[in-house]
């Protein structure tokens, strides 16, 4: 039951991205050529940042944490660098709190079209020795910025 929510809350994000897209479509219409981008380099990608992002969040850097999102990117519903920040330090105040400094990724699957990455996966928390405390699913739409890959929208599931 609880994968099949995964899966319409996947469904869904998809929805709301290709609908933000034809909206901005200024030649309503009109057969535009795609180019898709490679799942195998979009894997690459994202497995070199998300353990760049574990390494910060380890060192407790709620900014170069921040610095990997969209000047519109959101982290569930926070937007805006500051608040972006804000909410990381929170994050891993919290964490370290509960004895997990360390957030770790698997990434279960990526989805890629024209102009998005999507992935979804698990993050741990884990004690200082490795040992995993606790988990959660995870949905995070990337967007090429300048060369480089950037969160677009990050969404706890």
């Amino acid at each position: 039951m609880k994968s099949l929510r995964v899966i319409y809350q996947v469904v869904w994000a998809m929805i709301f991205i290709i609908a933000g897209n034809s909206c901005n479509n200024k030649e309503s219409g009109s057969i535009q050529k795609t180019s898709f981008i490679d799942v195998l380099e979009a894997r690459i990608k994202i497995e070199a940042l998300v353990k760049q992002f574990s390494e910060e969040f380890r060192n407790k850097d709620s900014v170069a944490l921040a610095d990997h999102y969209l000047s519109n990117g959101m982290l569930g519903s926070v937007k805006g660098h500051d608040k972006i920040v804000s909410t990381w330090s929170k994050m891993i105040q919290n964490a370290s709190d509960k004895g997990t400094p360390n957030l770790l990724f698997i990434t279960n699957s990526i989805t890629t079209d024209d102009e998005y990455i999507i992935e979804l996966g698990v993050a741990q928390w884990a004690d200082e020795n490795g040992n995993v405390k606790s988990e959660g699913k995870y949905l995070v739409v990337y967007k090429q910025e300048g060369g480089e890959l950037k969160l677009y929208r990050d969404w706890g599931l």
